[in-house]
């Protein structure tokens, strides 16, 4: 315990104080910019826009069910997943911050592919995008059906009397590795990440899809070309981007590990909470995964098939979920305490 808890309070200080520094540095700059003599209301509306993006992005569907399932995977092995969701924004962030640097230093070619949506550069970024969001969410999703299974029929037998409850823990009965041949498939994924600063790279493959950067590349040539957009402020929205990404994602990383860490424990409460989480980190992950599909095969080989549904708008629905969840987990928590050999 001794050993720990330094490592924990350091990890926990650097995620705090990158995050600040963000935050100081991208609303500090506008400040700069406004003082040097731009509007005041084209410098407040792109730096508040860049930073809800930011936000926004970070409660992506894909986001949420990406750092939920990689959580709940590497919990089952006994990791501190507390900064799982601080380093994948991190790397997201670091494409965004890339492309926007070489979009200010005017770039030809990347000014001239960002700016045409028809172009085969954003059209293959935006396939590569969605498809590695599939395969990363699809790949730790099958790896947790196959935990909620395992959990179920613990359940099950605890509750014939078949199993000693009090003797079964949650994140052991969920922590056999599958052998099936989908996983077999998309072992060599899941392999990439087995710690939290694995989903650093990750994050950088993810924002490879340039959906965001482009975005934020856009307010920047846009506003240079009409020469509204300082040096201050170039630099800013990126960061400001950043800034509200990491907050948002780094939260609902540590939110993620503390559920899943209240569901260690021997109790017939404690797998069913565990089969609530998996069941819902599974289902999010499979709602993403069809989203996906559809919208890679709708937009390149059947015209048409992609699904009415909006990413963003599910990511909500899943945070809420979660909510709940944890919630009803904080009513019940003072009841596991209570039991037997607890």
């Amino acid at each position: 315990m001794t050993r720990t808890l330094p490592v924990l309070h350091r990890s926990t200080l650097l995620m705090a104080t990158v995050i600040l520094v963000l935050h100081l540095l991208g609303w500090g700059l506008p400040l700069l910019a406004l003082a040097a003599g731009q509007e005041g209301t084209v410098v407040l509306t792109l730096a508040l826009t860049a930073y809800l993006l930011g936000v926004r992005h970070a409660l992506d569907a894909d986001h949420i069910a990406a750092i939920d399932n990689v959580t709940r995977t590497l919990s089952s092995t006994g990791r501190r997943t507390t900064s799982l969701g601080f380093w994948f924004a991190l790397g997201h962030s670091t494409v965004v911050v890339a492309t926007v640097a070489f979009l200010a230093l005017g770039v030809h070619f990347l000014v001239t592919a960002v700016q045409d949506d028809s172009s085969p550069f954003r059209q293959a970024t935006a396939l590569w995008g969605m498809s590695v969001s599939v395969l990363v969410v699809l790949a730790f999703g099958i790896v947790n059906l196959h935990s909620f299974v395992r959990l179920a029929r613990t359940q099950r037998r605890a509750g014939a009397g078949q199993t000693d409850a009090g003797q079964t823990d949650a994140g052991d009965a969920s922590s056999h590795t599958p052998t099936g041949p989908l996983f077999r498939l998309f072992r060599p994924i899941t392999r990439l990440v087995d710690r939290p600063s694995r989903m650093y790279p990750l994050g950088i493959l993810f924002g490879l899809g340039f959906d965001t950067a482009v975005t934020i590349g856009l307010f920047v040539t846009a506003g240079a070309a009409s020469m509204q957009v300082s040096l201050a402020l170039t630099v800013a929205l990126p960061l400001l981007f950043t800034a509200g990404m990491c907050l948002f994602d780094t939260v609902n990383g540590a939110f993620m590990s503390r559920l899943y860490g209240w569901a260690t424990g021997g109790s017939i409460r404690a797998i069913r909470y565990n089969l609530v989480m998996t069941g819902l980190s599974v289902a999010a992950a499979f709602v993403v995964v069809t989203v996906g599909l559809s919208q890679i095969l709708g937009e390149n080989v059947f015209s048409g098939l992609t699904l009415p549904i909006e990413t963003g708008g599910l990511g909500f629905i899943v945070v809420g979920a979660f909510l709940l969840v944890s919630l009803a987990a904080a009513l019940v928590r003072p009841g596991r305490q209570r039991q037997p050999g607890h």
